[in-house]
């Protein structure tokens, strides 16, 4: 068949009962240039037509005026990190200019360009997710017009790419985007792009058998009008309604000298795949040996094929290749014109299989060293020597080594295990072997195989050469066993690597005291057991050093935990570890640990700045993980600090990051928020938070995790005056916490709140003994607002004359003091006691001012129980303001500081991980809210 048009190869006029998918396809079109995304699946056989339909709605696309970028799925691409991504976006960042490239990298996107070589930073520095998060916002960057993004054949995609398509379908709601994927059906067996698509709803088009009635059409089209009905009826049975299988049987048919006619139907009947991939060899034979050549030289190449390398590999002058390649293309082997492809996946694989695999591995070899003089990445190069035979050249074991840390950088550990592997077996130098097998440990590790990276770090440590090796990898193995909860493990590998650190070494016995103080902390030991391994350290710690830094952090929050140390010395080990630790490896926990410390010391301002510092440096590097952590933890603070409309928007963003984080931070995320919306009054809102989140029931998580939750849940059980299930909660939290050597009561308020219970329920003598202990312990640690705390719970069950000078004391104690939500009720506390001892006039000022304050951090409830007071003590109440500033929800107000701040709304939505539609929804309420026309009146308003 010369110079004919498959049916499968794409084209609007072949393209025959695929209306109702290509309806579908228009919809999704329109909607996205309307500005909402989708995302749009076909699935099918090999062969029914699916990219004969992409194809189509592609044609469709550049009508309407979408940017489109196409990629096309292949077996020896799996194992490249990207791979798919890149086909997408290298093409086009190729061929943008400077300042093009710039802007399109520019942001958060700046994230993504370690995939295209271009980025400085390695995988510590971009951090998990940050690849993720740069790619999307560079598919938003190009998404001024309208986007569709075409993956063909996506059944082949490697794991990254399919990480890549999940993030990016699940956050297309409001960017002008379709993405449509073409995927081969897998009846029963596991298909990557099912598992990436889970939850996201994705537009399902599965395609069906063309019927006999399409069949007749397209053979007489195919053979000519008088192609006789039975005839054709054979071919319909033979091909199964599959386009690919009948236009392949049709030229089989023809170049047998087989006429569409009835007594001719039953050779039809016996046309096969086989049969089918026999005939493609056929046609291909015919064509002559140098085009057999080119076509096996396409074929290991794969989408590295370039007409140079193809004709290097074949062999053959570059003056032959253009005819070559047309006639190839005639006989509907190659794809016409660039870049070199097959027709169909499928006469690939007839082609690719015939040869032997040692032939085709010695054709793999060769296709590298081409590739290697051409210019090639080491990713394109390891595509080829993952399918050669190990020879030892070392610049094989050299290019698969930088594969592999190509990989790393983009946090795809797992290709970079498989580059590693093959590196070992060509193998690599006998000098080079240990640091080969230290970086596939880490590999492993990264790849969660935790087994195979203790192995292979085992083996590693009994080869090492010298002590100094034994250590570093006795220490990789520890720090792998005790993130991966194998606390006994690490244990055991930390102790040998400090059995072997040389004399005068300085820096890796503080490494190895760190290590083994954190395995204390994620083993639950009491912190006088980890303070107790490090105090004898911090003589000679001027803070200077990172593994100083990391000392000084630990210690000081082991001390903020336990109330073992006076709240000035915990304060001050605190600010010197605070100073760069932003530097220090594992910064996101240390970051925790010396702002738990100075919020735990009252030095909020000091702990914000570091909480702060902290969460722009994760959204930064898009760590959504760390960034939802650190955003608990400055809601936690933030609370205290008496901001409450912030607290509850850190609590709503860490929330809302549930489905990319770590699973075992969502009780912490929704603990902080039930916190803020009970101080705020949102009682509904804040059992609504608890039901929907699972934290009913009992805490199956660390004691530092359930603590937050059972401390939260008791309070709003009180605000609910469900006191006896409150006083359970608060009570578990006391167990734990204390069993746990967790005993300062400004680490955690339950006492004072279990006070409170007890109270309620007329348990008058367990309520004085706890408030006395809470009173003692304070007193002893030395924080105002603890002591101010545990003062006035006190003076609740010692009424009278002994009550209101507690809380006189309480008052003047929190004086200028950033404290702000403990300052409020102490005011309030001691105004209303002075009331109630008739002291009338002199209770409204104390009053006015913790009613001031309750305004401030909007602590609603605080703020009407000021109000009644005044009113009891003859005061004129005043208004509290509903309108303005006051009014805006948590979110509105936090976008609304950035925007405030100078941030576009594509900063803010990068910073937040927000979307831009999210953004904008909130800042059009919040002028709205304010009375302002835009953004450059936020800041005044904000400020009024």
């Amino acid at each position: 068949m010369v110079g004919a048009k498959h049916a499968w190869a794409g084209g609007k006029k072949m393209l025959v009962e695929r209306d109702r998918e290509l309806e579908t396809a228009d919809g999704l079109l329109t909607q996205a240039v309307g500005g909402r995304g989708s995302v749009l699946v076909v699935n099918g056989v090999p062969g029914i037509g699916k990219t004969a339909l992409l194809a189509e709605i592609r044609s469709r696309a550049v009508d309407a005026g979408f940017r489109q970028l196409v990629a096309l799925g292949g077996e020896l691409e799996q194992e490249v990190p990207f791979g798919m991504v890149r086909q997408l976006l290298e093409p086009l960042l190729r061929a943008a200019g400077p300042e093009t490239r710039a802007d399109l990298l520019s942001g958060a996107a700046n994230l993504a360009a370690v995939v295209f070589g271009q980025g400085a930073g390695g995988a510590d520095e971009v951090g998990p997710g940050g690849v993720e998060h740069g790619l999307y916002w560079l598919f938003c960057n190009l998404a001024h017009q309208p986007l569709l993004l075409s993956v063909d054949d996506a059944q082949w995609a490697d794991e990254a790419s399919v990480r890549i398509i999940s993030y990016l379908a699940r956050r297309l709601g409001d960017v002008p985007v379709l993405l449509i994927i073409a995927s081969r059906s897998r009846r029963g067996g596991d298909n990557p792009i099912d598992r990436a698509l889970t939850g996201v709803r994705p537009t399902l088009i599965e395609l069906s058998p063309l019927s006999d009635g399409a069949i007749v059409r397209l053979v007489r089209a195919e053979l000519g009008p008088d192609a006789d009905e039975e005839f054709c009826r054979a071919c319909a049975r033979a091909s199964g309604g599959n386009p690919f299988l009948l236009t392949e049987a049709l030229t089989s048919l023809r170049e047998g000298g087989v006429l569409p006619q009835a007594p001719q139907a039953h050779r039809v009947e016996n046309l096969k795949l086989e049969t089918i991939s026999r005939a493609v060899l056929a046609r291909l034979t015919r064509l002559g040996p140098d085009a057999v050549k080119l076509a096996r030289a396409v074929g290991v190449l794969g989408p590295a094929a370039t007409p140079r390398r193809a004709a290097r590999l074949a062999g053959l002058p570059m003056s032959a290749l253009a005819q070559l390649a047309e006639a190839l293309a005639t006989e509907s082997i190659l794809a016409p014109g660039l870049p070199m492809r097959f027709m169909h996946p499928l006469v690939r694989t007839a082609v690719y299989t015939d040869s032997t695999d040692l032939l085709r591995a010695a054709e793999h070899k060769r296709a590298a060293l081409i590739m290697r003089e051409d210019g090639a990445q080491d990713e394109e190069l390891a595509t080829q020597l993952l399918l050669a035979e190990p020879e030892g050249h070392q610049w094989v074991a050299q290019a698969l080594r930088g594969a592999a840390t190509g990989a790393m950088a983009c946090n795809a550990p797992e290709p970079a295990v498989v580059f590693l592997q093959r590196a070992l077996a060509e193998p690599v130098a006998p000098e080079q072997r240990l640091t080969v097998q230290a970086e596939l440990g880490r590999a492993l590790g990264m790849a969660n195989r935790p087994e195979e990276a203790a192995a292979v770090l085992r083996q590693s440590i009994e080869l090492a050469p010298t002590a100094e090796a034994r250590v570093e990898l006795s220490m990789q193995l520890g720090w792998l066993m005790l993130h991966t909860g194998r606390s006994r493990a690490a244990i055991e590998a930390l102790d040998f690597a400090r059995r072997s650190v040389g004399e005068g070494d300085t820096e890796l016995p503080l490494q190895l005291q760190v290590a083994l103080a954190m395995v204390d902390i994620v083993t639950i030991q009491p912190p006088s057991i980890w303070t107790a391994r490090l105090d004898p350290l911090l003589p000679s710690l001027s803070g200077k050093r990172d593994v100083e830094r990391m000392i000084l952090s630990v210690v000081a929050f082991g001390a903020a935990a336990s109330g073992d140390r006076p709240a000035p010395e915990v304060a001050r080990l605190a600010r010197l570890a605070a100073t760069g630790l932003l530097t220090v490896r594992d910064k996101w926990i240390l970051i925790n640990m010396a702002s738990a410390a100075l919020a735990v010391t009252d030095h909020l301002p000091e702990s914000l700045e570091l909480l702060d510092r902290g969460v722009d440096a994760a959204g930064r590097l898009g760590n959504a993980a760390e960034f939802r952590y650190l955003a608990v933890l400055r809601s936690h603070t933030t609370f205290y600090a008496g901001n409450l409309v912030d607290a509850e928007g850190d609590g709503r963003a860490a929330l809302e990051l549930q489905e990319d984080t770590r699973p075992q931070d969502l009780p912490l995320a929704a603990a902080v928020l039930v916190d803020a919306l009970v101080a705020r009054g949102a009682i509904e809102e804040a059992q609504r938070v608890v039901t929907e989140n699972h934290l009913d029931g009992d805490q199956s998580v660390s004691m530092l995790i359930a603590h937050f939750v059972l401390l939260a849940r008791g309070r709003l059980r009180l605000a609910q005056g469900r006191f006896a299930e409150a006083l359970s909660d608060l009570r578990a939290c006391g167990r734990a916490l204390t069993q746990g050597g967790y005993g300062n009561p400004n680490f955690a308020h339950w006492r004072s709140a279990a006070v409170l219970a007890h109270h309620a329920l007329g348990q008058i003598g367990q309520a004085v003994e706890l408030a006395a202990e809470d009173l003692e312990l304070s007193q002893r640690f030395g924080a105002k607002s603890a002591v101010a705390r545990a003062l006035r719970v006190a003076a609740l069950v010692a009424p009278g004359r002994d009550g209101l000078t507690r809380l006189e004391e309480a008052a003047a104690l929190l004086d200028g003091s950033p404290a702000v939500m403990e300052r409020a009720h102490a005011l309030i506390d001691h105004g209303a006691a002075m009331r109630r001892a008739g002291y009338r006039a002199q209770a409204v000022v104390p009053l006015r001012q913790g009613l001031d304050l309750a305004d401030r951090c909007a602590a609603v409830p605080l703020a009407a129980r000021a109000q009644e007071e005044l009113t009891a003590a003859g005061a004129r109440p005043r208004r509290t303001r509903l309108a303005g500033r006051e009014a805006l929800t948590a979110s509105e107000l936090r976008i609304a500081r950035l925007a405030a701040s100078g941030a576009t709304n594509r900063e803010i939505a990068q910073r937040l991980f927000l979307s831009m539609r999210t953004v904008e929804i909130h800042l059009t309420n919040t002028y709205r809210k304010l009375g302002i026309a835009g953004r450059q009146q936020l800041a005044a308003a904000l400020t009024e």
